[in-house]
Protein backbone atom coordinates (compact mmCIF):
# COMPACT_ATOMS: atom_id res chain seq x y z
CA UNK A 1 0.00 0.00 0.00
CA UNK A 2 1.90 2.88 -1.30
CA UNK A 3 0.30 6.40 -0.47
CA UNK A 4 0.76 10.24 -1.75
CA UNK A 5 -0.13 12.42 0.72
CA UNK A 6 -0.81 16.08 -0.27
CA UNK A 7 -0.37 18.15 2.96
CA UNK A 8 -1.38 21.72 1.11
CA UNK A 9 -4.31 20.43 -0.67
CA UNK A 10 -7.76 21.70 0.90
CA UNK A 11 -8.58 18.10 1.02
CA UNK A 12 -8.20 16.75 4.55
CA UNK A 13 -6.09 14.10 5.49
CA UNK A 14 -8.41 11.48 6.46
CA UNK A 15 -10.04 11.88 3.05
CA UNK A 16 -7.06 11.10 0.99
CA UNK A 17 -6.67 8.21 2.51
CA UNK A 18 -9.97 7.17 2.46
CA UNK A 19 -9.69 7.46 -1.10
CA UNK A 20 -6.56 6.39 -2.05
CA UNK A 21 -7.57 2.86 -0.06
CA UNK A 22 -10.74 3.10 -2.57
CA UNK A 23 -8.72 3.59 -5.98
CA UNK A 24 -6.80 0.63 -4.85
CA UNK A 25 -9.99 -1.80 -4.23
CA UNK A 26 -10.97 -0.37 -7.48
CA UNK A 27 -7.98 -0.89 -9.39
CA UNK A 28 -7.36 -4.57 -7.86
CA UNK A 29 -4.36 -3.77 -5.77
CA UNK A 30 -6.29 -4.60 -3.12
CA UNK A 31 -9.05 -7.59 -3.23
CA UNK A 32 -11.28 -8.57 -1.00
CA UNK A 33 -10.00 -10.54 2.19
CA UNK A 34 -6.88 -8.64 1.93
CA UNK A 35 -5.86 -7.10 5.46
CA UNK A 36 -5.22 -3.56 5.71
CA UNK A 37 -2.77 -2.23 8.31
CA UNK A 38 -4.29 -1.60 11.71
CA UNK A 39 -4.46 2.17 12.20
CA UNK A 40 -1.60 2.54 14.65
CA UNK A 41 0.31 0.89 12.28
CA UNK A 42 -0.89 2.74 8.84
CA UNK A 43 -0.32 6.29 11.36
CA UNK A 44 2.83 5.63 11.94
CA UNK A 45 4.00 4.73 8.24
CA UNK A 46 2.33 7.56 6.97
CA UNK A 47 3.37 10.38 9.99
CA UNK A 48 -0.50 11.40 10.79
CA UNK A 49 -2.39 11.57 13.80
CA UNK A 50 -3.94 7.96 14.86
CA UNK A 51 -7.30 9.72 14.87
CA UNK A 52 -6.98 10.57 11.19
CA UNK A 53 -6.80 6.86 9.92
CA UNK A 54 -9.16 6.02 12.19
CA UNK A 55 -11.47 8.57 10.51
CA UNK A 56 -10.78 7.09 7.28
CA UNK A 57 -11.35 3.75 8.29
CA UNK A 58 -15.21 4.64 9.71
CA UNK A 59 -15.67 6.20 6.73
CA UNK A 60 -14.67 3.15 4.94
CA UNK A 61 -17.01 1.08 7.30
CA UNK A 62 -19.68 2.92 6.56
CA UNK A 63 -19.47 2.51 2.98
CA UNK A 64 -19.20 -1.04 3.79
CA UNK A 65 -15.72 -1.41 2.02
CA UNK A 66 -13.89 -3.13 5.00
CA UNK A 67 -14.77 -4.84 7.94
CA UNK A 68 -12.91 -5.19 10.79
CA UNK A 69 -12.73 -8.49 13.48
CA UNK A 70 -11.46 -8.38 17.19
CA UNK A 71 -8.16 -10.20 17.59
CA UNK A 72 -7.69 -10.72 13.76
CA UNK A 73 -7.47 -6.91 12.31
CA UNK A 74 -9.02 -5.32 9.76
CA UNK A 75 -10.04 -6.82 5.73
CA UNK A 76 -11.20 -5.23 2.24
CA UNK A 77 -15.05 -7.01 2.63
CA UNK A 78 -16.48 -4.85 -0.80
CA UNK A 79 -15.52 -3.49 -4.03
CA UNK A 80 -16.94 0.21 -4.20
CA UNK A 81 -19.68 0.66 -6.77
CA UNK A 82 -18.49 2.18 -10.07
CA UNK A 83 -19.54 6.24 -10.17
CA UNK A 84 -22.90 6.94 -11.85
CA UNK A 85 -22.31 7.45 -15.90
CA UNK A 86 -21.61 10.70 -16.45
CA UNK A 87 -19.81 13.19 -19.56
CA UNK A 88 -16.50 12.85 -19.05
CA UNK A 89 -14.52 14.66 -16.41
CA UNK A 90 -17.47 16.32 -14.80
CA UNK A 91 -19.18 14.50 -11.52
CA UNK A 92 -23.04 13.66 -11.13
CA UNK A 93 -24.68 16.82 -9.55
CA UNK A 94 -26.93 15.77 -6.26
CA UNK A 95 -30.38 15.26 -6.60
CA UNK A 96 -32.58 18.36 -5.43
CA UNK A 97 -34.30 18.19 -1.54
CA UNK A 98 -37.66 17.17 -1.75
CA UNK A 99 -38.97 19.39 0.95
CA UNK A 100 -42.24 17.64 1.28
CA UNK A 101 -40.65 14.88 3.20
CA UNK A 102 -39.07 16.62 6.19
CA UNK A 103 -42.35 18.72 6.23
CA UNK A 104 -45.02 17.66 8.39
CA UNK A 105 -48.36 17.05 6.70
CA UNK A 106 -51.40 18.76 6.83
CA UNK A 107 -54.52 19.55 4.58
CA UNK A 108 -54.06 22.82 2.83
CA UNK A 109 -56.56 25.59 4.44
CA UNK A 110 -59.84 25.75 1.77
CA UNK A 111 -61.12 28.74 3.76
CA UNK A 112 -57.72 30.49 3.85
CA UNK A 113 -57.30 29.56 -0.14
CA UNK A 114 -60.75 31.36 -0.65
CA UNK A 115 -59.82 34.52 1.26
CA UNK A 116 -56.70 35.06 -0.68
CA UNK A 117 -58.04 34.49 -4.16
CA UNK A 118 -60.93 36.96 -3.20
CA UNK A 119 -58.50 39.39 -2.70
CA UNK A 120 -57.78 39.77 -6.48
CA UNK A 121 -61.62 40.55 -6.89
CA UNK A 122 -62.39 43.81 -7.01
CA UNK A 123 -65.78 44.32 -6.55
CA UNK A 124 -65.40 41.81 -3.10
CA UNK A 125 -66.59 43.19 0.38
CA UNK A 126 -64.87 41.70 3.10
CA UNK A 127 -66.97 40.99 6.05
CA UNK A 128 -64.22 38.73 7.21
CA UNK A 129 -61.67 40.51 8.87
CA UNK A 130 -61.80 42.24 12.57
CA UNK A 131 -59.32 44.53 11.80
CA UNK A 132 -59.35 48.78 11.78
CA UNK A 133 -60.90 50.60 8.76
CA UNK A 134 -57.78 52.10 6.81
CA UNK A 135 -59.89 54.53 5.40
CA UNK A 136 -59.80 56.00 9.11
CA UNK A 137 -55.95 55.58 9.77
CA UNK A 138 -54.60 58.91 11.21
CA UNK A 139 -52.18 58.88 8.78
CA UNK A 140 -50.62 62.58 8.82
CA UNK A 141 -51.06 62.76 12.42
CA UNK A 142 -49.07 59.59 12.88
CA UNK A 143 -46.30 60.18 10.24
CA UNK A 144 -45.94 63.94 12.56
CA UNK A 145 -45.70 61.37 15.31
CA UNK A 146 -42.59 59.80 13.74
CA UNK A 147 -41.44 62.40 12.35
CA UNK A 148 -40.64 64.26 15.62
CA UNK A 149 -39.21 61.08 17.07
CA UNK A 150 -36.44 60.77 14.42
CA UNK A 151 -35.87 64.29 15.19
CA UNK A 152 -35.18 63.92 18.87
CA UNK A 153 -34.06 60.48 18.85
CA UNK A 154 -32.43 59.98 15.81
CA UNK A 155 -30.13 56.77 15.20
CA UNK A 156 -31.48 55.54 18.61
CA UNK A 157 -34.57 54.53 17.25
CA UNK A 158 -32.96 52.77 14.60
CA UNK A 159 -30.42 50.85 16.55
CA UNK A 160 -31.14 47.51 18.53
CA UNK A 161 -33.27 47.86 22.15
CA UNK A 162 -34.16 46.38 25.11
CA UNK A 163 -35.85 42.72 24.74
CA UNK A 164 -38.72 44.15 27.24
CA UNK A 165 -39.11 47.13 25.21
CA UNK A 166 -39.07 51.15 24.77
CA UNK A 167 -38.85 52.17 28.21
CA UNK A 168 -41.13 55.32 28.17
CA UNK A 169 -43.88 53.27 26.28
CA UNK A 170 -43.41 50.48 28.90
CA UNK A 171 -44.46 53.55 31.47
CA UNK A 172 -46.80 54.58 29.39
CA UNK A 173 -48.46 51.86 29.46
CA UNK A 174 -48.16 51.20 33.20
CA UNK A 175 -49.49 54.49 34.17
CA UNK A 176 -52.40 53.98 31.54
CA UNK A 177 -53.11 50.30 33.06
CA UNK A 178 -53.08 51.99 37.14
CA UNK A 179 -55.89 54.04 35.81
CA UNK A 180 -58.34 51.24 36.89
CA UNK A 181 -57.45 51.45 40.37
CA UNK A 182 -54.86 48.77 40.69
CA UNK A 183 -50.88 49.97 40.20
CA UNK A 184 -49.25 48.36 37.58
CA UNK A 185 -44.93 49.37 37.88
CA UNK A 186 -43.10 49.29 34.27
CA UNK A 187 -41.23 46.26 35.60
CA UNK A 188 -44.62 44.89 34.82
CA UNK A 189 -44.94 45.18 31.25
CA UNK A 190 -43.22 43.79 28.50
CA UNK A 191 -43.97 44.78 25.01
CA UNK A 192 -44.66 42.12 22.01
CA UNK A 193 -44.86 42.35 18.65
CA UNK A 194 -48.24 41.97 19.09
CA UNK A 195 -50.75 39.68 21.21
CA UNK A 196 -50.13 36.53 18.62
CA UNK A 197 -46.31 36.66 20.00
CA UNK A 198 -47.81 37.49 23.39
CA UNK A 199 -49.33 34.32 23.28
CA UNK A 200 -46.47 32.30 21.88
CA UNK A 201 -44.18 33.60 24.68
CA UNK A 202 -46.40 33.02 27.35
CA UNK A 203 -46.85 28.75 25.69
CA UNK A 204 -43.25 28.75 25.50
CA UNK A 205 -42.68 29.60 29.14
CA UNK A 206 -46.06 28.05 30.83
CA UNK A 207 -46.79 24.94 28.75
CA UNK A 208 -44.65 22.67 28.22
CA UNK A 209 -45.11 19.40 26.15
CA UNK A 210 -48.11 17.32 27.12
CA UNK A 211 -49.55 20.05 29.36
CA UNK A 212 -53.37 21.01 28.93
CA UNK A 213 -55.09 24.18 27.98
CA UNK A 214 -58.25 25.32 28.94
CA UNK A 215 -59.66 27.25 25.62
CA UNK A 216 -63.28 29.00 24.91
CA UNK A 217 -65.04 27.72 21.92
CA UNK A 218 -65.45 29.13 19.90
CA UNK A 219 -62.38 31.04 20.33
CA UNK A 220 -59.76 33.41 18.61
CA UNK A 221 -58.25 31.06 16.00
CA UNK A 222 -54.55 32.55 16.66
CA UNK A 223 -55.06 31.48 20.04
CA UNK A 224 -55.62 27.68 18.45
CA UNK A 225 -53.01 27.92 16.38
CA UNK A 226 -50.78 28.05 19.69
CA UNK A 227 -52.50 26.16 22.41
CA UNK A 228 -53.61 23.12 20.13
CA UNK A 229 -50.16 22.25 18.59
CA UNK A 230 -46.61 21.37 20.06
CA UNK A 231 -47.84 18.43 22.02
CA UNK A 232 -50.19 20.13 23.96
CA UNK A 233 -53.95 19.05 25.11
CA UNK A 234 -56.29 21.34 25.55
CA UNK A 235 -59.96 21.68 27.05
CA UNK A 236 -63.04 23.32 25.92
CA UNK A 237 -65.48 25.46 27.40
CA UNK A 238 -68.55 26.71 25.70
CA UNK A 239 -69.08 30.47 25.23
CA UNK A 240 -73.01 31.61 26.67
CA UNK A 241 -74.41 34.61 26.26
CA UNK A 242 -73.04 35.60 29.94
CA UNK A 243 -69.16 34.53 28.64
CA UNK A 244 -67.26 31.36 29.56
CA UNK A 245 -69.80 28.39 31.50
CA UNK A 246 -68.11 28.65 34.34
CA UNK A 247 -69.96 25.44 35.80
CA UNK A 248 -67.82 23.91 33.65
CA UNK A 249 -64.92 25.59 34.04
CA UNK A 250 -64.95 24.33 37.56
CA UNK A 251 -65.21 20.77 35.96
CA UNK A 252 -62.19 20.94 34.14
CA UNK A 253 -60.21 22.77 36.81
CA UNK A 254 -61.26 20.53 39.49
CA UNK A 255 -60.24 17.42 37.37
CA UNK A 256 -57.64 17.82 35.10
CA UNK A 257 -55.44 20.91 36.71
CA UNK A 258 -54.72 22.52 33.00
CA UNK A 259 -51.54 25.10 33.17
CA UNK A 260 -53.42 28.51 32.03
CA UNK A 261 -57.30 29.53 30.64
CA UNK A 262 -57.36 31.56 27.66
CA UNK A 263 -60.43 34.24 27.79
CA UNK A 264 -61.31 36.79 25.53
CA UNK A 265 -63.74 38.40 28.49
CA UNK A 266 -64.78 42.19 26.22
CA UNK A 267 -66.49 41.62 22.94
CA UNK A 268 -65.71 38.26 22.83
CA UNK A 269 -63.79 37.17 19.51
CA UNK A 270 -65.71 35.56 17.39
CA UNK A 271 -68.95 36.01 19.19
CA UNK A 272 -68.96 39.25 20.32
CA UNK A 273 -70.65 38.75 24.13
CA UNK A 274 -69.06 40.32 27.07
CA UNK A 275 -68.54 38.39 30.32
CA UNK A 276 -70.76 39.98 33.14
CA UNK A 277 -69.05 41.31 36.29
CA UNK A 278 -70.70 38.78 38.41
CA UNK A 279 -69.07 36.27 36.03
CA UNK A 280 -65.58 38.02 36.13
CA UNK A 281 -65.21 37.83 39.85
CA UNK A 282 -66.44 33.94 39.68
CA UNK A 283 -64.15 33.04 37.21
CA UNK A 284 -61.12 34.82 39.35
CA UNK A 285 -62.34 32.71 42.37
CA UNK A 286 -61.78 29.62 40.55
CA UNK A 287 -58.57 29.95 39.18
CA UNK A 288 -57.36 31.49 42.54
CA UNK A 289 -58.66 28.21 44.04
CA UNK A 290 -57.22 26.02 42.04
CA UNK A 291 -53.93 28.16 41.26
CA UNK A 292 -54.40 28.08 36.99
CA UNK A 293 -53.28 31.44 35.50
CA UNK A 294 -55.69 33.29 33.25
CA UNK A 295 -54.54 34.69 29.95
CA UNK A 296 -56.59 37.85 29.03
CA UNK A 297 -56.95 38.72 26.00
CA UNK A 298 -58.58 42.45 26.26
CA UNK A 299 -57.40 43.35 22.69
CA UNK A 300 -61.09 44.95 22.18
CA UNK A 301 -61.29 46.31 25.35
CA UNK A 302 -61.25 49.99 24.25
CA UNK A 303 -64.02 49.65 21.78
CA UNK A 304 -67.11 49.76 23.43
CA UNK A 305 -69.61 51.83 21.83
CA UNK A 306 -72.64 51.35 24.40
CA UNK A 307 -73.77 49.93 27.93
CA UNK A 308 -72.20 50.46 30.90
CA UNK A 309 -68.32 49.75 31.01
CA UNK A 310 -66.88 47.04 32.97
CA UNK A 311 -63.74 46.08 34.70
CA UNK A 312 -61.20 43.81 33.11
CA UNK A 313 -60.04 41.31 35.25
CA UNK A 314 -56.73 42.26 35.99
CA UNK A 315 -58.40 45.66 37.45
CA UNK A 316 -60.14 42.69 39.34
CA UNK A 317 -57.40 40.98 40.07
CA UNK A 318 -56.47 40.54 44.11
CA UNK A 319 -54.88 37.12 43.71
CA UNK A 320 -52.10 38.11 41.44
CA UNK A 321 -53.59 35.11 38.57
CA UNK A 322 -54.43 37.25 36.04
CA UNK A 323 -51.76 37.46 32.71
CA UNK A 324 -53.12 40.56 30.82
CA UNK A 325 -52.38 40.74 26.59
CA UNK A 326 -53.34 43.58 24.62
CA UNK A 327 -52.02 45.35 21.65
CA UNK A 328 -52.25 48.64 19.19
CA UNK A 329 -53.24 46.73 16.52
CA UNK A 330 -57.14 46.93 17.02
CA UNK A 331 -57.29 50.61 18.33
CA UNK A 332 -54.36 51.72 16.17
CA UNK A 333 -52.22 50.31 13.21
CA UNK A 334 -52.38 46.70 12.83
CA UNK A 335 -49.40 46.73 10.54
CA UNK A 336 -47.40 48.93 13.25
CA UNK A 337 -47.09 45.34 15.49
CA UNK A 338 -46.80 46.79 18.81
CA UNK A 339 -48.52 44.77 21.84
CA UNK A 340 -47.86 43.99 25.50
CA UNK A 341 -48.04 41.63 28.58
CA UNK A 342 -48.87 42.78 32.23
CA UNK A 343 -47.82 40.65 34.29
CA UNK A 344 -45.76 39.81 38.02
CA UNK A 345 -42.18 40.69 37.89
CA UNK A 346 -41.11 37.51 37.76
CA UNK A 347 -43.07 36.28 35.31
CA UNK A 348 -42.13 39.06 32.57
CA UNK A 349 -38.60 38.54 33.73
CA UNK A 350 -39.35 35.19 31.92
CA UNK A 351 -41.11 36.28 28.92
CA UNK A 352 -38.24 38.88 28.19
CA UNK A 353 -35.74 36.16 28.24
CA UNK A 354 -37.91 33.75 26.06
CA UNK A 355 -38.38 37.13 23.69
CA UNK A 356 -34.90 37.59 24.11
CA UNK A 357 -34.26 34.23 22.19
CA UNK A 358 -37.12 34.74 19.79
CA UNK A 359 -36.16 37.71 17.87
CA UNK A 360 -34.01 40.22 20.49
CA UNK A 361 -36.03 42.97 20.53
CA UNK A 362 -39.41 45.00 19.45
CA UNK A 363 -38.65 47.68 16.36
CA UNK A 364 -37.40 50.44 18.28
CA UNK A 365 -38.99 53.44 15.55
CA UNK A 366 -42.53 51.43 16.02
CA UNK A 367 -42.67 51.33 19.48
CA UNK A 368 -41.41 55.60 19.60
CA UNK A 369 -43.32 56.24 17.26
CA UNK A 370 -46.53 54.81 19.26
CA UNK A 371 -45.74 56.28 22.30
CA UNK A 372 -45.28 59.94 20.57
CA UNK A 373 -48.85 59.56 19.04
CA UNK A 374 -50.57 58.12 21.93
CA UNK A 375 -48.92 60.82 24.91
CA UNK A 376 -49.93 63.91 22.58
CA UNK A 377 -53.66 62.65 22.77
CA UNK A 378 -53.75 61.58 19.32
CA UNK A 379 -54.45 57.67 19.81
CA UNK A 380 -57.30 58.73 22.39
CA UNK A 381 -58.90 61.12 19.69
CA UNK A 382 -58.51 58.25 17.31
CA UNK A 383 -60.17 55.81 19.37
CA UNK A 384 -62.85 58.70 19.77
CA UNK A 385 -63.32 59.05 16.11
CA UNK A 386 -63.13 55.22 15.79
CA UNK A 387 -65.70 54.30 18.02
CA UNK A 388 -68.12 56.81 16.84
CA UNK A 389 -67.55 55.27 13.14
CA UNK A 390 -68.00 51.84 14.27
CA UNK A 391 -70.73 52.18 15.93
CA UNK A 392 -72.57 52.97 13.11
CA UNK A 393 -71.50 50.56 10.95
CA UNK A 394 -72.36 48.01 13.47
CA UNK A 395 -76.40 48.96 14.10
CA UNK A 396 -75.95 49.14 9.82
CA UNK A 397 -75.51 46.08 10.12
CA UNK A 398 -77.41 44.65 12.59
CA UNK A 399 -80.26 46.86 10.90
CA UNK A 400 -79.67 45.26 6.96
CA UNK A 401 -79.38 41.95 8.64
CA UNK A 402 -83.37 42.69 10.13
CA UNK A 403 -84.48 43.58 6.68
CA UNK A 404 -82.39 40.53 4.89
CA UNK A 405 -81.83 38.02 6.72
CA UNK A 406 -83.76 34.90 6.83
CA UNK A 407 -86.56 34.58 10.45
CA UNK A 408 -84.20 31.42 10.24
CA UNK A 409 -81.18 32.86 10.80
CA UNK A 410 -80.20 34.61 14.34
CA UNK A 411 -77.05 36.58 15.62
CA UNK A 412 -75.84 38.48 18.69
CA UNK A 413 -76.08 41.94 19.08
CA UNK A 414 -72.69 42.88 20.44
CA UNK A 415 -72.15 46.45 23.05
CA UNK A 416 -68.40 46.46 21.34
CA UNK A 417 -65.54 44.96 19.23
CA UNK A 418 -65.95 43.86 15.46
CA UNK A 419 -67.59 41.22 14.86
CA UNK A 420 -71.52 39.67 14.90
CA UNK A 421 -71.87 35.95 15.15
CA UNK A 422 -74.18 34.31 12.81
CA UNK A 423 -76.30 31.07 13.71
CA UNK A 424 -77.72 29.32 10.70
CA UNK A 425 -80.48 26.72 10.75
CA UNK A 426 -78.49 23.07 11.46
CA UNK A 427 -78.61 22.31 7.09
CA UNK A 428 -76.94 25.10 6.20
CA UNK A 429 -72.89 24.72 6.20
CA UNK A 430 -71.56 28.28 6.23
CA UNK A 431 -67.92 27.01 4.66
CA UNK A 432 -70.34 25.23 2.07
CA UNK A 433 -71.92 28.58 0.61
CA UNK A 434 -68.86 30.43 1.21
CA UNK A 435 -67.92 30.23 -2.34
CA UNK A 436 -70.95 31.27 -3.73
CA UNK A 437 -70.89 34.28 -1.40
CA UNK A 438 -67.64 35.14 -2.73
CA UNK A 439 -68.96 35.12 -6.50
CA UNK A 440 -71.57 37.04 -5.27
CA UNK A 441 -69.04 39.77 -3.68
CA UNK A 442 -69.31 38.83 -0.10
CA UNK A 443 -66.61 37.40 1.47
CA UNK A 444 -67.05 36.32 5.58
CA UNK A 445 -65.44 33.68 8.31
CA UNK A 446 -67.10 30.47 8.39
CA UNK A 447 -67.36 29.40 12.41
CA UNK A 448 -65.72 25.96 12.15
CA UNK A 449 -62.48 28.16 11.75
CA UNK A 450 -62.78 29.36 15.44
CA UNK A 451 -62.78 25.56 17.08
CA UNK A 452 -60.28 23.57 17.74
CA UNK A 453 -62.01 20.51 17.10
CA UNK A 454 -65.21 19.22 14.98
CA UNK A 455 -67.49 21.70 15.46
CA UNK A 456 -71.25 22.56 14.24
CA UNK A 457 -71.05 24.22 10.46
CA UNK A 458 -73.54 26.33 10.69
CA UNK A 459 -72.22 29.59 12.13
CA UNK A 460 -70.25 32.59 10.56
CA UNK A 461 -68.55 35.79 11.97
CA UNK A 462 -69.11 39.02 9.74
CA UNK A 463 -67.30 42.22 10.82
CA UNK A 464 -68.52 45.59 10.56
CA UNK A 465 -65.20 47.57 10.96
CA UNK A 466 -63.78 47.42 7.56
CA UNK A 467 -66.58 48.22 4.93
CA UNK A 468 -68.32 51.20 4.62
CA UNK A 469 -72.06 51.66 5.92
CA UNK A 470 -73.34 51.57 2.25
CA UNK A 471 -70.58 48.91 1.70
CA UNK A 472 -72.29 46.85 4.49
CA UNK A 473 -75.69 46.95 3.59
CA UNK A 474 -75.63 45.82 0.03
CA UNK A 475 -73.64 43.10 0.89
CA UNK A 476 -76.11 42.03 3.97
CA UNK A 477 -78.43 42.23 1.29
CA UNK A 478 -76.65 40.03 -0.95
CA UNK A 479 -75.82 37.80 1.46
CA UNK A 480 -79.69 37.51 2.58
CA UNK A 481 -80.85 36.50 -0.85
CA UNK A 482 -78.29 33.80 -1.15
CA UNK A 483 -79.09 32.46 2.30
CA UNK A 484 -83.37 32.70 1.59
CA UNK A 485 -82.29 30.60 -1.80
CA UNK A 486 -80.21 28.22 -0.16
CA UNK A 487 -82.85 27.89 2.29
CA UNK A 488 -86.25 27.30 0.02
CA UNK A 489 -83.26 24.53 -1.86
CA UNK A 490 -83.20 22.83 1.32
CA UNK A 491 -87.01 22.86 1.84
CA UNK A 492 -87.75 21.58 -1.63
CA UNK A 493 -85.17 18.94 -1.12
CA UNK A 494 -87.10 17.78 1.78
CA UNK A 495 -90.29 18.12 1.04
CA UNK A 496 -89.59 15.91 -2.06
CA UNK A 497 -88.61 13.33 -0.43
CA UNK A 498 -91.47 13.57 2.11
CA UNK A 499 -93.20 12.97 -0.83
CA UNK A 500 -91.47 10.07 -2.28
CA UNK A 501 -92.12 8.42 1.10
CA UNK A 502 -95.73 8.48 0.87
CA UNK A 503 -95.86 7.06 -2.48
CA UNK A 504 -97.10 3.44 -1.96
CA UNK A 505 -94.95 0.91 -2.88
CA UNK A 506 -95.59 -0.49 -6.83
Amino acid sequence: MIFELNRESHTPLYAQIAGQIRSMISGGALKIGDRIPANRELSKVLGVNRTTVNTAYQELFADGLIVSHVGRGTFISAIPSPPRPGRLGQSVAPAPIKWSIPLAPGKPDQWLCAMLHSLTKTDAVSLAYALPSPDLFPIEDFRRSVDRVLRREGARVVDCGHAAGYQPLRDYIASQASLSGRPVSPNQVLITNGCQQSLNLIRQVLVASGDEVVLETPTYSGALSVFCGYDSKYTCVPVGDRGMDLTLLEDALSQRRPRLIYTVPSFHNPTGVTMDLSSRRRLLELAAKYRVPIVEDDIYGDLRYDGPSLPSLRALDVHGVVIHISSFSKIGFPGIRVGWVIGDPALIDALTAAKRKNDLHTNLLSQASMYEFSRHGLLAKHIKRMKKAYAQRRDVMLSAMERYFPAEVGWTRPEGGMSIWVTLPDSVNASQILPESIEKGVIFSPGEHFHPSLSPANHMRIAFTTATPAAIEESIRRLGMLLKTRLTVLKKHRLGRGLDALRPLV
